[in-house]
């Protein structure tokens, strides 16, 4: 792959700072886009721009002479200043209209395994809104739906870890049979980057997902036989789950469970991993194996 010059917005998230530390070990010219925590937030040479694209005065100046846009902005849960029909419909529809002035060549965007207009979940319907944005943009696309997507600063395998270093019990939300396919967050950047500039990947999505579809139950499990916890799971039923969440978010700014991701867990989603790890040559590395990142002394 040429060096290109690469934004990527919601560069200080989760995911959009791990396609950054991709995108710059590969010698590519990044500029990380996000609402805030712009200053040091990645070190020089990236160029770190502050723009809600919500209202993107000076977009168009950040994507010029863009040569790709990785589109990872997006919110995992609603409040007072963020929707999701704001922040995944509306900040894509003024990206989108930002790109095609200034004529990039091609935008890959995040969305989410199960997106479709139909869905109940206002998470994965408002993806889907923003997937039918970018695919009739004319621009050139790529679009990856990934499962729960796990790594260090995860929100949910890290929480877990925490939770079983200090407390003997863990919550366990959700029905019995749900499944989700965790995908390793390095895998989601090599799969981005490689997109780039792989025309066969031009009006495609993709679905990705690890090789294991596990339950939340199982997650918790796996997490504590790797931690060597004794913690025990316990399930919380259905008809106190609501206040459990309540009394979440008013102990934690960054609660370690909402609404919307017992919705996500509780609707599953898994999918056949093998057509995106072939295209773009993916490691596919399981929860499993990754799970010696969380637990030593620096995580």
């Amino acid at each position: 792959m040429d060096n290109l010059k690469i934004l990527i917005t919601g560069g200080t998230g989760f995911v959009g700072s791990h396609i950054v530390a991709a995108a710059q070990a590969a010698g590519h010219d990044v500029v990380s886009l996000s609402r805030g925590q712009v200053g040091q937030s990645h070190l020089y040479p990236v160029a770190n721009v502050a723009i809600d694209l919500v209202h993107p005065a000076e977009l168009e100046q950040a994507l010029e002479s863009v040569d790709a846009v990785v589109h990872a902005a997006g919110v995992m849960r609603e409040d007072d200043n963020q929707s999701f029909e704001r922040a995944h419909v509306g900040a894509t529809a003024n990206l989108i209209d930002a790109c095609l002035k200034v004529r990039v060549g091609k935008i890959i965007f995040i969305s989410a395994l199960g997106a479709r207009i139909d869905s109940q979940i206002p998470y994965l319907r408002t993806k889907w809104q923003a997937e039918d944005i970018v695919g009739s943009s004319g621009i050139p696309f790529t679009i990856f739906r990934p499962s729960l997507i796990f790594g260090q600063n995860d929100r949910l395998v890290s929480h877990l870890v925490s939770l079983l270093r200090y407390s003997p019990l863990v919550p366990v939300f959700g029905p019995d049979g749900a499944q989700v396919q965790p995908v390793w967050v390095g895998d989601v950047a090599t799969a981005v980057l490689r997109s780039i500039d792989d025309r066969s990947s031009d009006g495609r999505t993709f679905q990705l997902g690890g090789p294991t579809a596990m339950s939340f139950e199982q997650i918790v499990e796996t997490v504590r036989k790797s931690s060597g916890s004794r913690a025990l799971s316990v399930r919380v039923p259905s008809f106190i789950t609501g206040p459990f969440l309540k009394l979440g978010k008013q102990l934690f700014d960054d609660p370690p469970m909402t609404d919307e991701q017992l919705s996500l867990l509780a609707a599953g989603g898994t999918c056949d991993p093998d057509p995106a790890a072939v295209a773009f040559g993916l490691r596919m590395r399981s929860l499993d194996d990754s799970l010696l990142d969380y637990l030593s002394p620096t995580s």
